[in-house]
């Protein structure tokens, strides 16, 4: 038979190794990710990050006006650049000071940070609540009519991989304040201003949701328009694939 000593010495090893999982768990979970650079810019800073941005809008269109396919790049570098921004990026078409902040604070989430590579772009954040970096890697998948669909693709908790669903509440928070934010958006004409936050917008809400439209009339002839066919994310690099959209019906 077993004894009572043999019995209660086993209880003791299986709790000293649960315990020392907890531990893991709980130092990966507070661990910050070596892929979150949050960029933390004084006043002058964000003033010229958001007119690079636009700049940057700018060409895009600028090349849309050319009858031929072109690409178009951003490094994780400026991405961050301009998430760190986003306030400044909106105040100057005239955005509220602290509306993006804000609509994070909602989703209980700040800091917003982007990583790229193997295909996927990852956004992190600092959680408000339990002051932890979490992470929500995205892939993009373009249906066979050519909309693009964005999938959630895994989740962190600092440096320990959690279910999707452990961040779903986040998400969906983000996700209703956009998609409330677009409902009431006013229609505004120049790409550079609405055009930029309302395809961001679409992107956040089309989380593990419906695909959304690649068609685009981003170019300074309102009458030409452009579809993104292709988007290659490496090595801290996201490009976009782009060619010219003929006057023919649109593709659904």
């Amino acid at each position: 038979m077993v004894s009572g000593r043999t019995v209660r010495r086993g209880l003791a090893i299986l709790l000293a190794v649960a315990a020392a999982g907890a531990g893991s768990l709980y130092l990966l979970a507070s661990w910050v990710p070596t892929d979150y650079r949050p960029a933390r810019l004084s006043h002058p800073d964000r003033q010229q990050t958001a007119s690079r941005f636009y700049s940057r809008v700018f060409r895009f269109m600028s090349d849309g006006e050319d009858v031929k396919p072109y690409t178009w790049s951003v490094t994780q570098e400026s991405l961050n650049r301009y998430l760190g921004s986003m306030d400044e990026i909106a105040y100057r078409k005239g955005g509220r000071r602290g509306q993006v902040d804000r609509m994070l604070a909602k989703a209980g989430l700040s800091e917003p940070a982007i990583a790229l590579g193997d295909g996927t772009a990852t956004f992190l954040a600092r959680s408000t609540e339990h002051d932890k970096v979490v992470s929500a890697r995205l892939a993009f998948e373009f249906t066979p009519s050519g909309k693009l669909r964005v999938r959630l693709a895994g989740a962190r908790i600092g440096r320990a991989p959690v279910p999707a669903s452990t961040l779903r509440e986040r998400i969906d928070k983000l996700k209703a304040t956009v998609v409330r934010r677009l409902a009431s958006a006013k229609k505004d004409g120049e790409p550079s201003s609405a055009g930029v936050a309302k395809v961001l917008g679409h992107l956040v809400a089309a989380i593990d949701g419906e695909p959304i439209d690649t068609e685009l009339n981003w170019t300074l002839h309102s009458k030409k328009r452009v579809r993104i066919e292709r988007i290659d994310i490496a090595d801290g690099v996201l490009t976009l694939h782009v060619v010219p959209v003929g006057r023919g019906p649109r593709r659904r």
